[in-house]
């Protein structure tokens, strides 16, 4: 089943049901996996705050207190943070692991005789220890009456954790986008959404006075090997990448001699050499982005990032 739910109110979700998984998150030495998921979340594209969105209404949001259930309304992000919070009936602030035991619900009205009912909880939530501005939130979801099963599973099926970051991804273009109405959306660990994130590229912060907004962009666009920018990926899970960026200082350098792959932005490729799997030729990845409206991408020279207006610049042993 495939729904696309919204929650709103002052605490609106847009959530669409799509099963989908994201690659494992591993590491080669120094280097990265890309993977072919954007978010790999059940509940793509879920945003926070609104009134209604594709029928779909807020049914309920609480947390108990001892007793007695409190209701929760208000979310939003810490600033600076991925770390989510919520307030409380008599106004109380529960922010972070204040969160576990959460629930929310939802109807969704998909066409069929009775309406779905969804419901989420929040387990458990740990700060990073390496980047401490990132919150892991280990959630649970439910339909109707069936078990319940984690919102994240990485590529091997095992249970992980979200990152809730803010703004929302658009399903068609695979694209982030900041949204205007403080939309909170997830994104799992092991996916081009989650992983990015934890290389650094977090969209809410700033390095060396840059906003990392737009390389967060481009480098869910290299992860996915979407050339194009159409949400069309041209890899497969695990195939290790070397990534290096022209920020400064450099959140990534590069770690190996491998030939340049591609510049990135973040609306796909902004150069192009030989693509990182053997059955993709250059040919065709250029002649499909000039069919999607891209021009024609030219080829790869120096190893400056800044290159044809590139943020990041991905290394691969063509396999």
């Amino acid at each position: 089943m495939t729904v696309a739910l919204t929650v709103c109110g002052c605490d609106e979700v847009v959530v669409g049901f799509e099963d989908v998984t994201g690659g494992e998150e591993t590491r080669l030495r120094a280097l990265h996996d890309n993977g072919v998921e954007l978010n790999g979340t059940r509940f793509n594209g879920t945003r926070f705050n609104g009134t209604w969105f594709n029928g779909v209404k807020l049914i309920s949001a609480s947390i108990s207190e001892g007793t007695t259930k409190s209701s929760l309304s208000g979310w939003s992000l810490v600033p600076g943070t991925s770390e989510l919070q919520a307030y409380g009936s008599k106004g109380l602030l529960y922010r972070g692991a204040d969160l576990a035991g959460a629930r929310l619900q939802w109807l969704v009205d998909d066409g069929g005789k009775e309406p779905v009912s969804a419901q989420l909880r929040i387990v458990a939530v740990t700060q990073s220890a390496s980047l401490p501005d990132i919150y892991f939130t280990d959630i649970d979801v439910r339909i109707n009456e069936g078990k319940w099963e984690s919102l994240c599973s990485d590529g091997a099926g095992v249970p992980t954790s979200a990152i809730v970051v803010p703004g929302y991804f658009d399903l068609a273009t695979a694209d982030w986008r900041p949204g205007e109405h403080g939309e909170l959306a997830f994104a799992c660990r092991g996916t081009a959404a989650g992983k990015c994130l934890e290389w650094g590229y977090r969209m809410w912060a700033k390095h060396g006075g840059v906003s990392l907004g737009d390389h967060y962009r481009a480098c869910t666009r290299m992860v996915r090997a979407d050339y194009c920018g159409n949400n069309v990926a041209h890899t497969e899970n695990g195939t290790p990448i070397d990534i290096s960026d022209g920020l400064s200082p450099a959140l990534l350098t590069p770690e190996t001699d491998w030939q340049i792959e591609a510049k990135w932005g973040p609306h796909g490729a902004v150069c192009l050499n030989q693509p990182r799997k053997l059955d993709h030729t250059r040919a065709a990845v250029v002649a499909e982005c000039e069919a999607a409206g891209r021009g024609k991408l030219p080829t790869c020279g120096d190893d400056d990032p800044a290159e044809y207006g590139g943020l990041l610049v991905s290394q691969a042993e063509p396999s």
